[in-house]
């Protein structure tokens, strides 16, 4: 991934083998390009490029030279370089009547092919996978009951997933009245206060 280090690593057995020379090379360059220090070992067994980035891309082989001049190469190996996903809009909180469902939305860049799923829990219980269709939106399902209900959603690439913040959605039923009105008995020119109290998501 980038800004990790990787390592490339050649052997070669023969007479004398301790003598023989080790020369990386990138893309068929006769020399090693100098990446400010970035790399060690080009004329060694190992190649360690650090803090990689897409320039470091490309072919990589190493020739092996032996005392009398004879020389091999090794097969190329192919260096591509990913960066993380950063998820750039995060799914947000919902209220919503039961039977109807709510869109949830997360959206995010980064290298290589990214591929999005979804999860939810609810209460006491643990994150379950609701959708693996790679869509950056989900909708919710219309058959949830009355509660709160948790959802993430989960982007990946060829190097690394990335969990977004968590949204809420809150199914509420219909209202209810918790208190109703009281009976009362008053004179004329008096003024009288009803309660009617009710429960139930946006009770307006």
């Amino acid at each position: 991934g980038k800004g990790q280090t990787i390592n490339f690593t050649a052997t070669a057995s023969g007479i004398n083998a301790m003598n023989f020379i080790y020369q990386w090379r990138k893309d068929g360059r006769s020399r090693f390009p100098n990446n400010n220090n970035k790399v060690s070992g080009s004329n060694g067994v190992v190649l360690i490029i650090s803090n990689l980035t897409k320039s470091d891309e490309g072919r990589y082989y190493c020739r092996v030279t032996n005392e009398w001049g004879r020389s091999v190469q090794s097969d190329d190996v192919t260096l591509t370089v990913f960066g993380f996903p950063m998820i750039n809009h995060h799914p947000i909180d919902n209220d919503v009547p039961m039977s109807t469902s709510a869109t949830l939305t997360c959206r995010a860049s980064g290298l290589g092919t990214l591929v999005y799923s979804w999860e939810r829990r609810s209460s006491g219980s643990s994150w379950t996978t609701v959708s693996n269709d790679n869509t950056t939106s989900y909708t919710t399902d219309t058959s949830l009951a009355i509660g709160q209900y948790m959802y993430r959603c989960i982007v990946r690439n060829e190097a690394r997933s990335v969990v977004s913040n968590s949204a809420t959605v809150n199914v509420y039923g219909p209202p209810t009245i918790r208190t109703d009105p009281m009976s009362q008995l008053t004179t004329v020119g008096m003024n009288v206060t009803l309660n009617c109290e009710g429960t139930g998501g946006r009770l307006i």
